[in-house]
């Protein structure tokens, strides 16, 4: 028995994300998949609650669907792979993490991978110069990279093109992780079809998760169809009366600045060198998020960095709870009948029920627990839900 993981969001599942499921069920013989819930890491609510995207998983082809820890699903590509990994890597007889790239060469992703993980000498000088010179990690780390391949100037434009691509960032982030967690897993990297990562144009029977979003958000439901599967425009025709409500979420976003002040805002796992300052400024300054964030930005503080810090706030998620190691159980969210049989060996691993979290009382456990109590809070404001998304609900099951 071959089983293999897919680190993912879901937001919603589109007819790439079966193309990926049907690639690795070739090559599998059982699909677990990690994904995120109802916040993911664009640092936004997703476009429907996590479990009924975790039912149009499990219809495409996945035999269990995991909630990736809060935390995880909010931070930096760094933190969230790694988050993911440590989550798989308590996981039994999973051989492989399959993940979905933006190029025709697999292998260079994993010389890079090894390049970043290595950190000779070299990369390190270049690495720090070039963040003292005030670029941004992710500049930075790409130019200490390439400079790797100064002697081949083909094999640089290349390395260069393949660090410019999101999906490309997070395969080597999962390589750096499963290098620390679980160094024997596999990786299985599958080309992703279609539209990039943030195009808004579709590409033949493919289009990018955000174009879908911003489709459904416009209220263009049928063109949305298009690009998913059946069960997928389902839900998205289910849900249209309950998607979230973005004004809504980014006026608690700035009351959430307001009242944390200063000194609420610094203890954001992600906010760092006086950022505090400005974020709460314009927080007292402006009403609308969206002013708050751009008048925040800068060339080393990014718009999605200054996202996640707000979502931090909103959440309580602190430097407390980021910094701790101590295990966070995922939330079983669905699960295929002819596969409860891994539950045995595996269940007391996760959150099933509300019961279960009784079992996890560590300080870090019990506040990161609160935090996925207030996120299910907002969720179900902005989205308009009766019910009590902060506990597990029934489990998913076909």
């Amino acid at each position: 028995m071959k089983i293999c993981a897919i680190i993912c969001e879901y937001n919603p599942f589109h007819t790439g994300h079966l193309y990926q499921l049907l690639q690795a069920g070739k090559k599998f013989d059982r699909i677990i998949c990690i994904m995120s819930g109802n916040f993911v890491q664009r640092a936004e609510p997703a476009i429907c609650e996590k479990y009924a995207r975790a039912r149009v998983a499990l219809c495409a082809g996945a035999d269990m669907v995991i909630e990736l820890p809060l935390k995880y699903a909010i931070a930096n590509g760094e933190k969230f792979a790694d988050g993911a990994v440590k989550t798989l890597s308590t996981l039994s007889d999973v051989s492989a993490l399959v993940m979905g790239c933006e190029t025709d060469d697999p292998e260079l992703v994993k010389e890079i991978a090894k390049i970043q993980i290595d950190e000779c000498e070299n990369y390190k000088s270049v690495l720090a110069e070039n963040l003292a010179q005030g670029l941004s990690y992710a500049s930075a780390i790409t130019k200490a990279t390439c400079s790797q391949f100064s002697t081949d100037e083909d094999k640089k434009i290349k390395v260069e093109q393949i660090l410019s691509k999101p999906n490309n960032l997070l395969c080597i982030e999962y390589m750096k992780a499963i290098n620390k967690y679980c160094p024997k897993m596999e990786t299985v990297l599958i080309k992703r079809k279609g539209a990039d990562y943030n195009s808004l144009l579709p590409t033949n029977n493919y289009a990018s998760a955000t174009a879908i979003r911003n489709m459904f958000y416009d209220g263009k439901f049928t063109e949305a169809s298009a690009y998913l599967t059946s069960e997928g425009s389902q839900i998205i025709n289910e849900f249209s009366s309950q998607k979230p409500d973005l004004n809504l979420f980014g006026k608690i976003c700035v009351l959430a600045l307001k009242n944390a002040g200063v000194e609420g805002i610094k203890n954001a796992c992600d906010c760092r060198e006086g950022l505090e300052y400005k974020l709460y400024e314009n927080a007292v300054k402006y009403n609308d998020l969206e002013e708050v964030l751009q008048n925040t930005k800068s060339k080393r503080y990014t718009y999605s960095r200054l996202k996640r810090i707000v979502l931090q706030v909103l959440l309580g998620i602190t430097n407390s709870v980021n910094d701790s190691d101590d295990f966070i159980p995922p939330r079983l969210l669905a699960i295929k009948e002819t596969f409860k049989y891994y539950l045995s060996n595996n269940g007391d691993k996760m959150i099933i029920r509300a019961t279960d979290m009784d079992n996890f009382t560590s300080p870090a456990q019990l506040e990161h627990f609160n935090c996925e109590r207030i996120a299910g809070n907002v969720y179900s404001l902005i989205s308009n839900y009766d019910i009590d998304l902060s506990i597990p609900q029934k489990l998913i099951t076909i």
